[in-house]
């Protein structure tokens, strides 16, 4: 009898110790560029931007060929060159909306942790820009057109790489293919997609950078650009 007296009270003990244990909502975040004012050029301005939880510039605010982050709203997917340096291969935002950002290489952005805390990044929609995606597809001054014969000789490839820094240490890395002829593949991409960046975790810088197999002494001969929308982030928020 007391063997089942000591049970029930250690079980009663255990649910309310459980019971007492603080409860989180899990917030979400999208950053879809829809609120930013832009200029009579259709381009945000140089000083940068604030969209949801995060803040975007240039590297230089007065030259966007320094890199950095703009948000337009052009869609000219038919002039090649970097006379159109603003405009998206898909010809509107994601999922069909006005808006969407602009990466040129080096690009990042921050999303400081508010009274909440901090924001982990969950998903994003990328693909290529006017720009970069006719230099592929039809070759430039600069740059051959891709293929499966690539210089690497196992097929061409350009890919963005998407990194989360916390506190000023790394938290991941994950790569985007905006165009990938490995392996008898052909991918060229000219629609919006969602990529899962959930592995870089909590962070509150994240940045772009490019990389491609057409390369001179070192230096990439593709135009370093793509296009982002609907940065997805989780945040916990304590309810109790």
């Amino acid at each position: 009898m007391k063997s089942t007296k000591l049970f029930f009270a250690i079980s009663i003990l255990v649910v309310g110790l459980v019971s007492c244990e603080p409860k989180a909502d899990l917030k979400t975040t999208v950053v879809d560029f829809e609120n930013v004012a832009l200029n009579s050029d259709s381009i945000s301005n140089p000083s940068g931007f604030v969209s949801g939880n995060s803040t975007f510039t240039l590297t230089d605010s007065a030259f966007f060929w320094n890199g950095g982050i703009v948000c337009t709203s052009k869609n000219d997917t038919m002039t090649p060159g970097y006379i159109n340096e603003y405009s998206v291969i898909a010809g509107s935002g994601a999922l069909n909306s006005r808006h969407f950002g602009v990466v040129y290489s080096p690009g990042s952005f921050t999303c400081p942790a508010d009274i909440n805390g901090g924001y982990s990044i969950k998903s994003i929609m990328v693909t290529n820009s006017t720009y970069a995606y006719l230099a592929l597809k039809n070759g430039s001054d600069f740059n051959h057109v891709f293929s499966g014969s690539g210089d690497n000789g196992n097929g061409d490839w350009f890919k963005v790489s998407i990194t989360g820094f916390k506190n000023n240490v790394k938290t991941g890395s994950v790569d985007i293919y905006l165009a990938d002829f490995r392996n008898g593949k052909s991918i060229l991409l000219k629609t919006w997609q969602k990529y899962d960046v959930s592995a870089l975790g909590q962070v509150d810088l994240v940045t772009f950078t490019f990389d491609s197999t057409d390369k001179t002494a070192g230096w990439l001969n593709i135009p370093a650009y793509a296009c982002i929308d609907n940065i997805e982030f989780t945040q916990s928020i304590s309810t109790k």
